[in-house]
């Protein structure tokens, strides 16, 4: 086996000196978003006060019942065209049913080979009401040799019914508890934002995350961190914000902490003596049940806490098996000013769209 890693290297570097492209974007010598536009079209919108938002981790375009290799217990990394497209209209009919105005996507595959080469964004905007949009890779790779993975792009987009301008681009620290040469084709996780620009002249910032999901190293927490200052520099500077994602956090204080075995396949085992880890990658939130307090303390949260303590399971919005329902809440919306009272949901009738269900609430912004 190491034999065949070592083989699978220097294949890998041989093609890495070949290509004109790096096989592999770090993102740190030219951060950037990309403006995608629909091609089909559409009617202008018109001016709006009170904006409805959403955030949708999409799990790249596979919906909550085809399993994936690396949460769902299963060995498929490559899927069908049909399949994607299935999912995909699915995805249009959440949008078109519950008519945000402002979308946080995360995980959205741009011709990927594990999605058919689709273009998913494209296809999206092309399918839906929505004209403008922003996309910022995290997972940017020619080649990847593990699992039959090939060519990879994945990242967050911003969808927005007016024009978006000013883009920015934060690549997020990477996580430390793996080893060298898979670091080297892993994800980076970022922070992408932009203008959205109305049409009496006036603007909002609106600002998409996804925060990693399986670190054990504190990566998390420091991912937060950037995340918060740049909350608080832009609300230093009297910037009207919304934002959302997908952070990979519970709620502080919340009842539940461990899932690992909720999570676990049927060939593994945790919390025994000598188990190694003791707890799954990703699933034991309890270190890290603090993390999120800031955030709730300085900005405005969608979700109220004290009403999430009386019903936790009403604002669940994530489970990691296609037949279990939603049992953890990891997706959140903040801004710079209050949400509409009780206008936050939990959208969990939509199970068989993505293993993680989408967040809505609407926002007064000010002139």
């Amino acid at each position: 086996m190491k034999l065949i890693n070592t083989l699978f290297f220097a294949i890998s570097l041989i093609l890495l000196s070949a290509c004109q492209e790096p096989i592999v974007d770090n993102f740190e010598n030219n951060p950037q978003c990309q403006f995608f536009n629909s091609r089909t079209t559409k009617p202008d919108y018109p001016n709006k006060d009170t904006i409805k938002v959403m955030t949708f981790n999409i799990r790249f375009g596979i919906g909550s019942q085809i399993l994936w290799f690396a949460d769902a217990c299963s060995d498929r990394t490559i899927y069908t065209n049909d399949e994607i497209f299935g999912a995909l209209d699915a995805i249009v009919k959440v949008l078109e049913a519950e008519q945000p105005d402002i979308v946080f996507l995360q995980e959205v595959d741009s011709k990927s080979k594990r999605t058919g080469y689709i273009d998913e964004l494209q296809y999206l905007l092309d399918k839906s009401y929505f004209k403008y949009s922003l996309y910022g890779s995290q997972w940017s790779s020619q080649f990847i040799a593990s699992d039959g993975l090939g060519r990879m792009n994945v990242g967050n987009a911003i969808l927005s019914r007016w024009p978006i301008k000013n883009p920015g681009f934060i690549i997020l620290p990477e996580r430390g508890d793996i080893d060298y040469l898979t670091s080297i084709f892993y994800d980076r996780e970022n922070i992408i934002y932009g203008d959205v620009q109305m049409p009496d002249g006036t603007y909002f910032r609106a600002i998409n995350t996804h925060i990693s999901a399986f670190s054990t190293d504190g990566t998390k927490k420091v991912q937060v961190q950037i995340y918060y200052d740049l909350l608080k520099e832009f609300k230093s500077k009297s910037i009207q914000f919304v934002t959302g994602g997908d952070f990979n956090l519970l709620p502080p204080n919340s009842d539940s902490s461990d899932y690992c075995d909720e999570d676990m396949c049927s060939s593994e085992h945790y919390h025994r003596i000598n188990d190694t880890p003791f707890h799954k990658d990703g699933s034991n939130y309890l270190p890290e049940m603090s993390w999120l307090q800031p955030l709730f303390d300085d900005f405005n949260c969608s979700m109220d806490l004290n009403k999430y303590f009386l019903n936790q399971s009403s604002y669940f919005t994530h489970t990691t098996l296609p037949k279990s329902f939603w049992d953890r809440t990891l997706d959140y919306l903040f801004a710079s000013s209050p949400w509409i009272e009780n206008s936050h949901q939990a959208l969990q009738k939509y199970r068989n769209e993505s293993d993680h269900a989408p967040v809505t609430a609407k926002w007064v912004r000010s002139k």
